[in-house]
This record gives C-alpha cells, structure tokens and sequence, in this order.
C-alpha cells in the first residue's frame, strides 16, 4: 500500500535541536530535506573500514562470536583485518610475480647463482639464456650455444660469451634469480598467505562486534548530518529545517513534538521537488516489495504494484519451469533454509518466503500440466483425470468431434477409430501409440500452452491498463482493441481457440464482433487523445503495434517452458539405455542443470515481463525511496 507523503516545516529554539534530532531518530517517521539538496552521505572512513572488514571476513567459516560492544576494540579489529588482507594481498601479488618468473628459469636447471658468477669471474664472460623454437636448429648455426633442454617444442640454451648471440626467433633470458631460490621465495610467500588466512579466520571471532561497531557508527554519522542541515534565524536562536512525513505518521509525529518547544505544520510542496515514496506493505505485499525495487522505485504518483508482480511474476515462473518435481525440489531448499538458518530476519526471511510460493506455484502448475521430472501421470490416476491439461484437451477434442470440421477429418484420415468415438476422450484414446505417446495429446497440448501464454498476457495488459485507466483514458479503447484482436484472430487465421471450445463463442459471431471491437477500441483511443492531446493525437493509433508487440512477447512463456520440457524429457529418455549406477548420475546432473536453466529463465522472463510489457501501461516509475532518519539495529 502506498502511503502519501507531505512536506513538513518544523521550527524550534536551538537549544532543543541536538534532543529533537535524537527523538527523530528513534521514531523513524521523518526525512528531513537537507537545504542543499544534498541526499547521499558519504560514510566517515571509521565506518567504511567496518565494511571493508566485514567484506574480508565474509570468506571464512564463522568462529564462535565474541559478543562485546566495545567501540575501541572494534576499531583495532578492523585495523588488523584490512592490514592482514593487504599483507596476504602483497604476498599473494609477488607469489604470482615469482610464478611467472619461475616458468622462465625453471627449464634451465637447477643451478647455483653464486658458481654462475664464479664462472663469470673465471673466464671474463658472461653466461646467458635463450630460447627458441625446436625447429629453427640454432645449435648448428652458433657453436656457442649449448642445449640445455627441450619441452613442448621449444629448445633452452646457455652461451658464455662475452657479446650476447644475435640470431633471428632466438630469445633471451635474463634470469636473476635461480630455480631452487625462486622456489624457496615461494614456499615462504605461501606460508605468509597461509598465516595471514589463519588470523583472519580468527578474527572472525568478532564479526559480530564489527557489524554492531558499523551500525552504530552508522547512525552516528546519520544523525551528525541530519543535526547539521537546518538553517538558523534570529542569531541563531531558532532552526529551520523541512521534512518529509508519511501521512499516515502524523499522529506519532504529534507525540513526538508536543513535549518539546518545536512548531511543525504542513507547507506546500515545490514543483520542482521529487516526492519520496512511501511503501508500507507486511507478509507476502512485502515479499512483493522487495521484487519491484529490482528494477525501479514506483513515483508517489504509482498505485503500489507489489501484488499485482508477485502474483503474474509467480504465475510467469512456474509456466516457464513447468514442473511439479522441480517445484518439490524448491520446496525443499526453502524449508530447509527456513529450520537451518535460526536467525532468518528481514529480506533473508522474505527471500525464503519468496522461494516458498514460487516452488508452490511450480507444484500447482506443474500437477495441472501432468508434469513431474517430465514424466506424466499414469491415464489413469486422479491427478491426470482431474488436471487441467486434461479437462482442456478433452474439450478441444470434443469440440472438433462434434463440429466434424477440417481438424476432424484430418485426425480420422490418420486413425479411423476416432470415427466410432462418442465423446473427446475417446477421440484422445483412438490415438494412442504403441509405445504410450499420443499424437493427439503432443499436438493438442502445445497448441493450447501457446495459446494460454497469449490469453494470460492478453489479461495481464488488460489488467495493467484498467489500474491507470483514470490517468491513461485511452486505455478504455485499447482494451476493447485487446479484446477485439483475441476475437477475430482465430477466425482470421483458420484456428481453434479457448475461446471456442471452452467458452462456447461461435467462430463467425466471434469474428465480426471482434472486428467491431478493434475499428471501434482504436476509434476510442483516437478520440480520447484527440480531446486530451489536439490534433497529435492522430497518432495514438500507432500505439497498436506496440501493444500488438507486447502481446506476442508472452510467447516466450510457452518458448522456454516447452524448451525445458523437451529438455528434461530427453533426459528421461537417455537415462533408460544407460546402466543403472550410470543413469542415475547422468539423470541427476542433466536435471540439476536443466533446473539451473529453467530457474535463469524464469526469474529473468518472468521479471522481465512485469518491468518492461506490463510497467509499460501501469507504471511510471522514477521515484525516491522514501529514507527516514533512523536508529538501525543489529542483534
């Protein structure tokens, strides 16, 4: 639910300021506006090291906590954790450096620096390094040049000369450092990482203490900025300072005022100012909160979508998982991060509740599909009796039984059975395989899934347009367009639609009426844009190819669900020709990461058509996130 929010003007003597700001902070119902514009705080350094030391900590397994609030002892923490981090960084940079050096020098042996610079001294040259490619025989073209290795194709010399060989694809080396040092520099860098990783993982032991020291300093610097904004009047006797207070506040806010010397009364809102918006949602309206913030924050001007994208963006997933085993497995993780994890508060507690009803939808949509890991219920269970995949496939059946149109005719040419069938299941039975598949049932069924993608997304526009038909009239037209379109289109396109076979609406009648309602909705559209707009609105007519388009994007519902299908389908099949230890692994993987992909297209598709194809008509978005001053807390 959203909230107004109004423009509060509060004026006090100074003196009161710093105890005014402080009850405030403990109520949490105003945001002041600071005269500056100025919204974004820059976190003191002290609070951004608590961050970055939490950051470091997160890598490593939890010791049992110390629970003290002291500050002080906080700060050293955090010092030691960012100055351990950047001595493991520094020797895990030089382990690389060395490493590379290491893969240079290595194919030359294991020699001694010291007798390199004997035999130096000896001979007054100088020993050098090369390498080259096997094929180019650089021993033959310079005497000097002694192999000393050959890996991979390539050939390691040393020369004692006193000028370098000069030889075309002949690189030199210049080695510093011999193998078994480097290797001993190493081992000691890797010890280093080691010790550093063992103090950090101690001092995890006050991870605790540095999300309570970040809090707190959090709101110390919070209440620093929000004390320093007002302006000040009569030689600074009195504060001035504007705030914004949710509507639905503004008892508490009397409450907090009356025992202090502080005026606050309602002033006009300038237009150039953005009002925040305020959401106050609770249970399942708050799990849908945190899914709009995904994309957008809604204007104050927005009905608050929360429910409405948690129901389609549900809706949405499970058609594009489609399956009642992959929903159990949801099911599943969630209970268990909801037993496991004790201490689920806030959004991890509402990640988990999201997690929950998605995997309930999938169950749900995946039992009335008849889908479980891809495999159907027996013909004649109750679930498979009672689904709806089945009811629908009857009723398209019986229709085209009892009109003995062209589709009829073309499925007795193929199985003269259906002939003697007396009603749509056992049109569905005279197609039945030898091996259980069912031509009927496999043609039927995907027809009907693309079609239930179209007529959910026809709802799901229409929806969208009634909820902001009073800002947007023209949606009244488009509407009748919507409807008008899902009319004539069968008719025009020689199908059979729900609208048939479940609805009873004859084809022809259907047809004209439907024309009727397209010229007549985009005739409305016109209209009312011309009224409101002038002569521009001529081209409101345009915004049928948009809307057209909008529609057609819901068929990526039916694409990806009948894609995972298929995939998971096959897998069934390949497991039944392998040997059994072998099939079970093959069948787990290929499910894991069939389930993966399905999980990916559904959060992104299902999301994707609330933000984009149905924001498009019910929301305008660009709104402030209405941020209060005040106190955070962590247990």
């Amino acid at each position: 639910m959203q909230v107004d929010v109004k423009k509060i003007l509060f004026v006090g003597p100074k003196a009161d300021k710093e105890y005014f700001f402080s009850k405030a902070q403990a109520a949490g119902i105003v945001e002041f506006i600071h005269p500056d514009g100025k919204r974004q705080l820059a976190l003191p350094i002290e609070t951004q090291d608590y961050v970055q030391a939490i950051k470091v900590l997160r890598g490593y397994v939890q010791s049992q906590q110390v629970m003290k609030k002291d500050l002080d002892l906080a700060k050293e923490i955090a010092q030691e954790v960012l100055k351990a981090k950047e001595e493991r960084h520094q020797a895990e940079e030089a382990i690389r450096k060395k490493s590379h050096e290491l893969e240079y020098v290595a194919p030359f042996g294991n020699f001694s620096m010291d007798s390199l610079h004997d035999i130096e001294k000896e001979t007054d040259r100088k020993v050098r390094f090369y390498y080259g490619k096997t094929s180019k025989h650089f021993e033959t073209k310079e005497k000097a040049l002694l192999t000393i290795n050959s890996i991979e194709g390539t050939d390691y010399f040393i020369a004692i000369t006193r000028e370098p060989v000069q030889l075309k694809d002949l690189l030199e080396v210049h080695v510093t450092t011999s193998a078994p040092a480097l290797k001993m520099h190493i081992g000691e860098l890797e010890q280093l990482v080691a010790k550093k990783n063992e103090e950090l993982k101690e001092l995890t032991r006050y991870n605790w203490l540095l999300h309570y020291a970040f809090v707190h300093e959090l709101n110390r610097a919070n209440f620093n900025f929000a004390k320093e904004a007002p302006r000040h009047l009569l030689d600074d006797s009195l504060f001035v300072i504007e705030g914004w207070v949710p509507n639905n506040k503004r008892d508490a806010l009397s409450q907090l005022i009356t025992p202090l010397n502080i005026y606050a009364d309602e002033v006009a809102i300038d237009k150039n100012q953005t009002i925040p918006t305020y959401l106050e949602n609770k249970g399942y309206k708050k799990v849908g909160e945190d899914v709009i913030h995904i994309f957008d924050v809604p204007s104050h001007q927005d009905k608050d979508p929360s429910a409405w994208v948690l129901v389609a963006f549900s809706l949405f997933f499970a058609m594009i998982v489609g399956d009642a085993g992959y929903g159990m497995i949801f099911l599943i993780a969630a209970l268990v991060m909801k037993y496991k994890i004790k201490d689920l508060k806030g959004a991890a507690k509402r990640f988990v509740s999201l997690v929950t009803i998605l995997s309930i939808a999938c169950i749900l949509w995946g039992t009335m599909m008849n889908s479980f890991f891809a495999i159907s219920f027996a013909p004649d269970s109750f679930l498979r009796k009672h689904s709806l995949n089945t009811w629908l496939l009857d009723k398209k059946a019986d229709f085209h039984l009892k009109a003995h149109d062209d589709v009829y005719d073309y499925w007795v040419k193929k199985y003269p059975e259906i002939a003697k069938a007396k009603d749509g299941q056992e049109f569905i039975q005279a197609a039945q395989g030898p091996n259980g598949s069912n031509e009927v049932i496999d043609k039927f069924g995907g027809n009907i899934l693309l079609e239930l993608a179209l007529f959910i997304g026809s709802i799901h526009i229409i929806l969208g347009m009634l909820r902001y038909v009073r800002k947007i009239p023209t949606g009244i037209g488009w509407i009748l367009f919507i409807i008008g379109c899902y009319l004539y289109f069968p008719y025009y396109l020689d199908a059979t639609s729900l609208l048939h076979f479940i609805f009873g609406i004859p084809k022809t009648y259907g047809a004209m009426f439907g024309l009727q309602l397209i010229y007549g909705g985009v005739g409305i559209a016109m209209l009312i844009a011309i009224i409101k707009g002038g002569f521009a609105g001529i081209f409101e007519c345009m915004a049928a190819i948009q809307i057209f388009a909008d529609i057609m994007s819901y068929l990526r519902i039916y694409a990806l669900g009948y894609a995972g299908s298929i995939v998971a389908t096959q897998i069934n099949e390949m497991a039944v020709h392998l040997p059994l230890a072998i099939a079970i692994v093959a069948v787990i993987a290929s499910h894991a990461l069939n389930i993966v992909l399905s999980v990916m297209g559904g959060v992104i598709h299902g999301l994707r058509l609330n933000f984009l194809e149905w924001y498009r008509y019910s929301f305008e978005g660009g709104g402030k996130k209405f941020k209060p001053l005040e106190l955070h807390f962590f247990e």
